[in-house]
């Protein structure tokens, strides 16, 4: 008996060093990468893993001290002493959508009227840019609440039309008779009536956009000052992309002269948003800017509503920035 329960001792002693061992084999030697090989993972594919989705980040809605300069005009953009620039800080992160074209939508003219600046704020599609206006009123928190709701902001410069002063965009328009150092001087007026903006939009301009000697030393401050640029294409003639691209500038242009709605129709504006659309799915990119008429904004948001479907998205004006092609 005793010699029968030793021998049952030393098979069960034999058969837990046996398991015991393999468990410990097997921690040592597993690897699940082959694992996953073995079971047709993406490694066994060979299929390369693509580049991480940016993590979406909220606008900030405050406006950034280390991103403002206090001058006798007002607060001003500056870049920051780490070398970070409004164009940047203030941008939404980009829309996930490789295979959709994209399409930029900029409401100009806001801060005039609070029914038209309250409206765009309610009912505007996510991804619309809000470009607000130098004489507008309480500007700083109507553009605050456009940050938080994620929709980027621009400031409109006023510039000389060519029918100058019969149209007269306002007490702080850039003319060409002008010295560069006066076009400075109400160029800073406008850039300090509004904080946390991602760059600037010119607003009318067809004649001073057409002129270089009057136009660089513009465009060279709103590099300085760590801007996007988007030319509104008042003119064809205009020289601002062109100096954009040569001081690399973050560069944007109406893809198209005028106003989506420069007739106030809704059949009109719907088919110039058609047209926009195509110029999109073309090129990859486009932008389109509208006032902030009831019409206007019932027409985008219509649009945009099968956008998806037909091959395109909304996306932030800072998203088609060196997007679009410039003409030498």
């Amino acid at each position: 008996m005793p010699t029968s329960f030793r021998s049952l001792a030393i098979a069960w002693a034999v058969c837990l060093i046996v398991v015991f061992g393999g468990i410990g084999l097997l921690e040592v030697t597993y690897d699940p990468s082959q694992q996953a090989d073995a079971n047709g993972g993406d490694a066994a594919q060979g299929e390369p893993a693509g580049p991480p989705e940016p993590v979406f980040r909220p606008i900030p809605v405050q406006a950034s001290a280390e991103l403002l300069e206090m001058s006798d005009q007002g607060p001003l953009p500056v870049i920051s002493a780490d070398g970070t620039r409004s164009s940047d800080h203030y941008a939404a992160t980009p829309v996930q959508a490789p295979d959709l074209a994209k399409i930029a939508i900029i409401v100009t003219d806001l801060g005039m009227q609070s029914r038209q600046t309250r409206r765009a704020l309610a009912e505007m599609p996510e991804h619309t840019t809000f470009a607000f206006s130098p004489f507008g009123q309480g500007n700083n928190g109507w553009a605050e609440q456009a940050r938080r709701a994620n929709h980027e902001v621009l400031l409109m410069i006023p510039m000389e039309p060519v029918n100058y002063p019969q149209d007269d965009p306002g007490v702080l328009t850039l003319l060409v008779t002008n010295t560069p150092d006066q076009n400075l001087r109400w160029l800073r007026e406008s850039l300090s009536k509004l904080t946390g903006y991602v760059g600037v939009i010119s607003h009318k301009g067809s004649r001073f956009t057409a002129a270089i000697d009057s136009m660089r030393p513009i465009m060279n401050d709103f590099a300085a000052r760590g801007l996007m640029y988007i030319d509104s294409q008042a003119s064809q003639y205009t020289v601002g992309p062109q100096l954009a691209s040569s001081l690399q500038l973050p560069i944007a242009f109406n893809s198209r002269l005028g106003f989506l709605d420069e007739e106030p129709s809704a059949a009109v504006i719907s088919e110039r948003l058609d047209e926009l659309e195509k110029i999109a799915v073309r090129d990859g990119f486009a932008v389109g800017i509208i006032r902030p008429l009831p019409v206007s904004m019932d027409a985008v948001s219509i649009w945009a509503g099968g956008l998806q479907s037909r091959g395109a998205t909304l996306a932030p004006i800072s998203q088609i920035a060196n997007q679009q092609p410039v003409a030498p």
